[in-house]
């Protein structure tokens, strides 16, 4: 008779389980240290190519831009934007003066009384003429 004395299984998930946990600490040892994977990590997605929105395209023409510059980009304009309307908030009655200035001089009352002059006439102007045709039919018995 062929009887084993003594059986031995293995669960199917303890094994894939083993398996999978040696598998990534050996992809993680072959890596590296985990600050280099995490510069490298750092420096691919700082230097992703986009839009100049920051977007990935499905286009590869359209990504032109490091994601790094455009953010970089678009946070220098808004602080320029930002700085800008506090200037004019700032300065507004001085601007106010100067544009009252400049449009009181003699040059620039006629350009102005001209620009309204045009307007006028633009506004005046029929580019569309209405074509009226009145038809009878006689009823139907």
């Amino acid at each position: 008779m062929n009887n084993p004395l003594v059986s031995m299984s293995v669960d199917e998930g303890t094994v894939r389980s083993v398996l999978e946990k040696q598998i990534q600490a050996a992809i993680v040892a072959n890596l590296g240290a985990e600050e280099d994977l995490i510069a490298k990590a750092v420096t691919m997605a700082l230097s992703m190519k986009v839009t100049e929105d920051g977007g990935v395209s499905r286009y590869s023409s359209d990504n032109k831009y490091d994601f790094l510059e455009v953010v970089t980009s678009t946070a220098i304009r808004e602080a320029a934007k930002k700085a800008l309307d506090q200037w004019c908030k700032d300065n507004a009655e001085k601007v106010h003066a100067a544009v009252l200035k400049e449009m009181r001089k003699p040059s620039r009352v006629n350009s102005i009384a001209k620009a309204f002059a045009d307007a006028a006439e633009q506004s005046v102007r029929a580019y569309w003429t209405p074509k009226v045709t009145v038809a009878f039919t006689p009823p139907k018995d």
